[in-house]
Parts: C-alpha cells; sequence; structure tokens
C-alpha cells in the first residue's frame, strides 16, 4: 500500500493531473490518498481509477483552527497535528502504507502559509508529519520549493520534522536554494523532470486530430483585462487566421474564472476564436489536454503546466511570467526552470519563449510567428532527443527508489 498526499481539487488541472499520472507510473493498485476536496477526487478516482483499490481520507481541521488574525507563519509541527480534528483516523491510514508520496506541484511557499491558503496547506502536510513519527519513507516528487518570505522557520521545523525524507525539486534554478535556507541539506534534493513532463501513455489514448490548424491559447488573466485590451487579442486572432490559416482554440484549464468565463468571453466576441468547453465534465481532462497541445502549432498561456504539456509533446510555446507575493521569482524559477532542464547545454533565447505581460507576448507572436515556431523546433529537435532519455531515467530511478 502507498499513499499520496497534495493539492488536488478542481482549482489547477496540474495537481490533479499529477497525480493521476503518478498513480499510473508507480503501478498503484492499492493506494490511500489523503484530500481536503472529497466530492471532486471522487470524480477523479471514479473517471480514472477504474479496476484500483484507491481509498480518500480526508484530512479534518478543528472548526475555528485558523480563526482571523492568528500568525501562522511560524506554526510548529506539533500545533499543525492538535487542529486535525481526524489524526487518529490519518494515524490509521497511514500506519498502513510502504512509502508516501508528495506530489509535485508549486505549493511549499509564501503564497500558501497566507491565511486563504494555510488551511490547504495544514491538510496536505499533516499526513508526511505522521509518517515521520512512524518511520514510513516520505519522498516528495518533483515539487517547486520557495520563495519564503518572512516564514522560512515554518518551512525548515516542517523539513526538518522529516528526517528520513526525499527532496525532489522540479528546477534547479531557486528551488535548492529555498531548501537549503530551509535547512535541507544538498544531498537529499533530486533534481527531476516535472511529474506531467512524461505522461502514462495510457493517459493519452489515440485519437483523431481536429479539423484545420490553430494555436491554443489559455489565461485565467481578469475578463477586465481582457475588456481593456480587447484590440490585441482581436489583432492576433485576425493575423492568426490571415497571415498563416490558423484557428485559435482557447483552452480553460479551470470552471469560471480560471478560464472559462475568460474562453467564453472571447469566444462571444471573436469569430476566430473557439473555446474548448470543459463544463460537461467539470473539470479539464488529461487526455483532451494533452491532444489539444500536441495537435496544435503554438500555446500562448499564462499556466506553468500549459508549457509542461507543450515541453511533453514538442510543441512551440509562449510563457507570460506573472507575479506571485509582488514579483516574478516564482514564475521564473519554475516556468524557466522546466526549459532549462529539458533545454540542457543547448543554446536558446529566452526571448523566444517568455514574456513579461499578456499583450506583450501576442504581440510578439503576431510579428514574428514563423521565426519563432522555427527556432523553438530547431532547439527542442537538437536537445530532447539526449536530455528526455536522462530525465525519464532520473524520474524512474528515483520513485523506484533507486537514486
Amino acid at each position: 500500500m502507498i499513499g499520496f498526499t497534495g493539492p488536488y481539487s478542481d482549482v489547477n488541472f496540474g495537481d490533479y493531473a499529477m497525480l493521476v499520472n503518478n498513480v499510473y507510473s508507480l503501478e498503484a493498485q492499492d493506494a490511500t490518498i489523503f484530500v481536503y476536496d472529497r466530492p471532486f477526487v471522487e470524480k477523479i478516482r471514479d473517471d480514472y481509477f477504474g479496476g484500483r483499490n484507491v481509498r480518500l481520507v480526508e484530512v479534518a481541521l478543528r472548526a475555528g483552527a485558523f480563526t482571523e488574525g492568528r500568525d501562522t507563519r511560524y506554526l510548529t509541527p506539533m500545533e499543525i497535528l492538535r487542529e486535525i480534528e481526524n489524526l487518529d483516523e490519518v494515524t490509521a491510514a497511514v500506519a498502513e502504507m510502504d512509502t508516501l508520496y508528495v506530489n509535485g506541484g508549486g505549493y511549499f511557499n509564501s503564497l500558501w502559509t497566507q491565511p486563504h491558503r494555510i488551511e490547504r496547506l495544514v491538510q496536505i502536510i499533516a499526513p508526511t508529519l505522521v509518517a515521520a513519527t512512524m518511520n514510513i519513507p516520505v519522498v516528495f516528487t518533483a515539487n517547486g520549493y520557495g520563495p519564503f518570505r518572512g516564514d522560512t522557520e515554518f518551512f525548515a521545523s516542517f523539513f526538518g520534522s522529516l528526517p528520513n525524507a526525499r527532496f525532489g525539486a522540479r528546477d534547479t534554478i531557486l528551488s535548492p536554494h529555498w531548501l537549503n535556507q530551509a535547512g535541507v541539506q544538498p544531498g537529499r534534493i533530486h533534481t527531476l523532470p516535472d511529474d506531467l513532463l512524461f505522461i502514462d501513455e495510457r493517459l493519452t489514448p489515440d485519437r483523431e486530430p481536429r479539423v484545420g490548424k490553430y494555436v491554443v491559447m489559455e489565461t485565467y488573466l481578469p475578463t477586465d483585462f481582457i475588456a481593456e485590451n480587447f484590440t490585441h487579442f482581436e489583432r492576433f486572432a485576425q493575423r492568426m487566421a490571415d497571415d498563416h490559416g490558423l484557428g485559435v482554440v482557447f483552452l480553460p484549464f479551470n470552471l469560471g474564472h480560471g478560464g472559462v468565463d475568460q474562453g467564453r468571453l472571447l469566444a462571444e466576441r471573436l469569430g476566430d476564436v473557439e473555446m474548448f468547453d470543459i463544463t460537461g465534465r467539470g473539470y479539464l481532462p488529461i487526455e483532451d489536454a494533452v491532444a489539444l497541445v500536441r495537435d496544435a502549432e503554438l500555446v500562448i498561456s499564462s499556466r506553468y503546466h500549459a508549457v509542461i504539456l507543450a515541453l511533453s509533446v514538442g510543441t512551440p510555446f509562449v510563457s507570460v511570467l506573472k507575479d506571485v507575493l509582488g514579483d516574478k521569482q516564482y514564475y521564473y524559477g519554475k516556468n524557466v526552470g522546466a526549459l532549462e532542464g529539458v533545454l540542457e547545454g543547448q543554446p536558446h533565447d529566452l526571448r523566444d519563449y517568455f514574456f513579461m505581460d499578456y499583450v506583450e507576448a501576442l504581440d510578439a507572436v503576431v510579428d514574428d510567428f514563423e521565426g519563432i515556431i522555427r527556432r523553438q523546433r530547431e532547439t527542442y529537435a537538437a536537445a530532447f532527443p539526449r536530455t528526455g532519455v536522462k530525465l525519464r531515467s532520473a524520474r524512474d530511478a528515483y520513485l523506484n527508489g533507486d537514486s
């Protein structure tokens, strides 16, 4: 029996997709998943884990555990465990495990110690603290770490309470620095590809490609931003159609203002934009996301996991680095870090891939579409046959405990 913990909800495509991919990659026939959004994970279990014995254990918090005004930046592991209402149930579930995997993602940072995220972070990390007291191995898959802004002690006490844990880091730009800052020694840090760079083939069945060529667009920027800058989106769609014979498929990664609202606005106002509808399933299915990105000519996106999907299938991409905690360090570390891992040692120009502003990115693609596509494809083709073998081998060895 193995276990998984992580941020599984309908808020972020990458988080539940990584869980599914890791269950498949580890051939987990018997598994326990610790959750804080049970109804959504039940849906994922029903859709992807048929034939497997997958048990869900919800980590419940005591009422009023994190009332307004409580400073959570310096919580200790003991204080965290005291707030778990069903700690006996969690402990019993952990006791049955051979290994507890902490799924990859970007939730070990100061954004998640903020009042609106701290409860979910506590629910994620509580099972690992229990596992450590029972000497059950804790394995962090390809996570991102940091930045830590005023809460380094929180993470230091957490990581320090896991003396036998192994830490997978999905970038070498900033994650090792922040882990070191929190007391994790370099010898315990393993560089890995993102949990979605190599997607299990059983999750990506062959299917007929869409009729007509297209670019994929994604953003969860506010709809007000789109309205205020609508002429740039309009020019982009028109030039893709007129100059290159391409349609635009808007791919929402989440419901509501996480993507669907933005896609509907653009599709209603622009005839060359079609929104891929995810409302029927209630989330973006992994197989649809991979197929749409794989067959696209280019992906332009605000999201990290759109970059990972593009890298996984060799589709050129343009990524807009968003602000988190007032600067772009977080997105720089993970987005640029993902590219550097794939292109290791291969000359490339970051200006072909990354932009500071969505409008700037739209205009750059319009002005040099063919050049961006050509240079990225040439660079990828020269690098990935070599780096792909290395990265896949590192992931397999790590997950199987051979590194």
